[in-house]
Formats: structure tokens, C-alpha cells, sequence
């Protein structure tokens, strides 16, 4: 019996050195605090979106450890039940969403400390602002779709929706980008009602301008990305402010970096804000779609409460809203 309890032990051993160690509790907290929020807030801030599967990939430095994947691919080694590892491939630093591995789509992101969010409570509400993309991404034909914007131009990396060659610097456009952010900046800061949709209206009108002066390529773009990345900066606001209430478990509130939710929740929003005040379409480029689409998505709720219920009609496309 002794010796088949030191077979035992040597054989674990040894399948711990050839998988790779378990997470480190630190990420196994955040992670578990992923799914454990988003089960309580996610039809809360947008309707149905508890349907969408939420696999994640937490690239470290040294390994990546892959979860709620069904079938997770070959080059991954079990190590517990529901959590695969392999050596890392990606960089520690990258947030993003696409089919890493085929449909669905994958959350790959590194620790707080390696992403812009550098810390676990605005990391959590990235990572609920990566979630709404699988959702974006999981709509019936929604790449074949975005394959016929015809934006790529032959590009099947991907890499087109970050590098494509909008006129950022255009005089013009420079201009006419600037007054329609104070619009919308002053629109939103507007407490009665009469003068608000007066400020909308006049928002609406020059919002057609300004993309009036595009090719239609270029609007293209724009509005798809107002359309994917603003949006879902905004849902990343609502998440907070949905969590205000919420109690995370001791061991995410035992992690040093730590912060309440009703802390962050009071303040995201008028980050986003304040971003939008300093948003400069020549020097940000395509940085400025996260601010000015959140805020458009504000705009709306004040607008049209029900505005969600056609956002998956018009795919791609804000404009319908303000036509």
C-alpha cells in the first residue's frame, strides 16, 4: 500500500512538471470572479447576453491557461477540470477577442499588471467589455458579414480593423471632428430636457456632416467601429455601474491591487467622459472610436431606452439611430 501511495505521489509529480502548475491564485481569483459577475449582471445590461459562450485564454508569462472551451486544441494538457495550459504563444500584454482557435470567440488577455487595465477590478470589467464582443462576434453571419464591408483588401489576418487607412489627419476632418465631440460632450452634460433635445438634434445634424465628408469606405469604418469597439466601452461603463451593489468573494477583495466595485462604478463613466474632452482625431487615430462611441451609446439611452432591441439589425452601423 506505501508503495503504491510513493507510485502515486512520483506520478503526479510528474504529470504536474509535463502540463505545467495550476494558475496562481491571484488569476485564479479574477477569473472566478469573471464568470461568478458576469452570471449576475450580464442580462441586467444587455438582453440575452447570458446565451453567449465566454471561453478565456490568461496568457502569463510563461504559460497560458485556456477555460470554458469545449474542445480545447491537442497542443493543450489538462490540468483540472475545466482549466487546459500550454506554453505561452501569445504576448503577456495582449486584450482582445477573435477565434484563436475556430469559433467561438476567445478572450485572450494577459494579467492586470501586463494590459492597459494594470489593476483586477478595472482588468474584471475589460475582460466584461471583451465578453460583449463574443456576443457581437457570435451573430449569425457575422464574419462572413464583415468580410463583405470589403475592407480588408486582401488582408486575412485581421489586422485591417486596426490599420486601416482612414484620414485621421485630414484638415477638415480634424475640425469638423472636434465640434461634433463638444456637441456631443455638451448634449450629455445637459440636465433639462427641452435644451437636451434641442443639443440632440443639433448633434444629429452634424453628425451627418462630419460623415458626409467620408468616402464610403472610409464611413464604413468608422461605423464599424463606433459600432463594435464604442459600444462596447459602453456595455464596459454599464457593467460597472450594474456591479455598483455587488459583493465580490474574499479572496478577489483579498487581492492587494484590489478596489470596490461602487469605487470603480462611480468613476467609469466619467473617465470615459474626460477621455472624449481630449480626443483628438489627428493624434489618437482610431483610439478616439472607444470614447466617442461609449459616449453615443449614452446618448441613446437618453434618447431611445429601447435602442438596444435594434442594435443587431443594423449591424455594423449606428447611423439608423440618428437619421
Amino acid at each position: 500500500m506505501r508503495i503504491l501511495s510513493v507510485v502515486l505521489l512520483l506520478t503526479s509529480v510528474v504529470f504536474a512538471q509535463t502540463t505545467g502548475t495550476d494558475l496562481p491564485p491571484g488569476d485564479n481569483a479574477r477569473i472566478a470572479e469573471f464568470y461568478r459577475l458576469a452570471s449576475q449582471i450580464q442580462d441586467k445590461v444587455w438582453p440575452g447576453w447570458s446565451s453567449t459562450p465566454a471561453p478565456l485564454l490568461l496568457v502569463t508569462p510563461d504559460r497560458e491557461f485556456l477555460t470554458h472551451y469545449l474542445e480545447p486544441p491537442k497542443e493543450f494538457a489538462k490540468i483540472r477540470e475545466d482549466l487546459y495550459a500550454r506554453p505561452r504563444q501569445f504576448p503577456t500584454t495582449l486584450l482582445a477577442t477573435f477565434p484563436a482557435f475556430g469559433p467561438p470567440s476567445v478572450i485572450v488577455i494577459g494579467e492586470p499588471a501586463n494590459t492597459e487595465a494594470k489593476t483586477s477590478t478595472p482588468w474584471l470589467f475589460v475582460v466584461m467589455h471583451e465578453h460583449f464582443h463574443q456576443l457581437q462576434d457570435g451573430q449569425p453571419g457575422f464574419y462572413d458579414r464583415v468580410k463583405g464591408l470589403g475592407l480588408a483588401h486582401g488582408d486575412e489576418t485581421g489586422m485591417w480593423m486596426l490599420n486601416f487607412p482612414f484620414p485621421y489627419e485630414k484638415p477638415a476632418l480634424k475640425t469638423s471632428f472636434a465640434k461634433l465631440r463638444d456637441l456631443l460632450l455638451a448634449a450629455l452634460s445637459e440636465t433639462d430636457q427641452s435644451k437636451f433635445g434641442a443639443l440632440a438634434k443639433q448633434y444629429a445634424a452634424e453628425r451627418a456632416t462630419f460623415l458626409g465628408q467620408l468616402s464610403v469606405e472610409d464611413r464604413k469604418y468608422l461605423s464599424f467601429q463606433l459600432w463594435k469597439e464604442g459600444i462596447a466601452r459602453y456595455v464596459q461603463i454599464k457593467c460597472a455601474e450594474a456591479a455598483a451593489g455587488y459583493e465580490p468573494t474574499p479572496e478577489f477583495r483579498a487581492l492587494p491591487d484590489y478596489e470596490s466595485f461602487e469605487t470603480y462604478a462611480r468613476r467609469a463613466r466619467q473617465d470615459t467622459l474626460d477621455e472624449l474632452k481630449k480626443a483628438d482625431l489627428a493624434d489618437w487615430k482610431r483610439v478616439v472610436v472607444y470614447s466617442f462611441g461609449a459616449s453615443e451609446g449614452l446618448l441613446l439611452d437618453r434618447l431611445n431606452p429601447q435602442w438596444k432591441e435594434g442594435y443587431f439589425q443594423n449591424l455594423f452601423t449606428l447611423d439608423p439611430y440618428f437619421e
